[in-house]
């Protein structure tokens, strides 16, 4: 018995890197007030980001692993038991140097989300180039919700939206 992940060509690539790359080419600054390239970051290539918080830089797009888990099967119609679907949950974490300009990075994310969303005709390619396992996002576009500041004052906000990746595992 062999088991495959659909759409993906050649190794495996950890899910925040493939997003973290995405966002990295796919960035215009120009969107951004300030015109402003952000430091982007994921858990492949840093220190736990889910538990460090040093404040290192101001303006940053983070992408952090979160889950791993089975597509809830009361939501979703499985072929018997020969085919899984799987959700990678990923956090992405944005922080602006004004609320002006978080606000804008989140909009950013979400336009390169959207325009290269995996679907039926389009695959979600990773660092390298080649397809990624992903079938499609549960949402295209992503909802932040804002973490920091929790005072008045609004320095070096903060926000964070989950971005849920679906892909297929078949038993053959």
């Amino acid at each position: 018995m062999t088991v495959t992940l659909g759409n993906l060509s050649g190794s495996r690539e950890n899910l925040d890197l493939t997003i973290k790359d995405l966002f990295n080419d796919n960035w215009t600054a120009g969107n951004i007030t300030g015109t402003i390239t952000p430091q982007f970051e994921c858990d492949t290539e840093e220190a736990d980001n889910l538990a460090r918080n040093d404040d290192s830089f101001i303006d940053t797009v983070k992408v952090n692993y979160v889950s791993r888990t089975r597509y809830d099967i009361d939501n979703f119609d499985v072929n018997g038991d020969d085919k899984h679907a799987w959700v990678c949950e990923l956090f992405i974490e944005i922080k602006g140097q004004t609320l002006q300009v978080l606000l804008d990075m989140e909009d950013e994310c979400n336009r390169i989300l959207w325009e290269n969303r995996p679907n039926g005709g389009t695959r979600l390619n990773k660092s390298d180039g080649a397809a990624s396992e992903v079938s499609f996002f549960e949402d295209s576009e992503v909802e932040f919700e804002r973490l920091e500041p929790e005072t008045d004052e609004d320095y070096t906000p903060i926000s964070q939206a989950s971005l849920k990746c679906v892909y297929y595992k078949t038993k053959s």
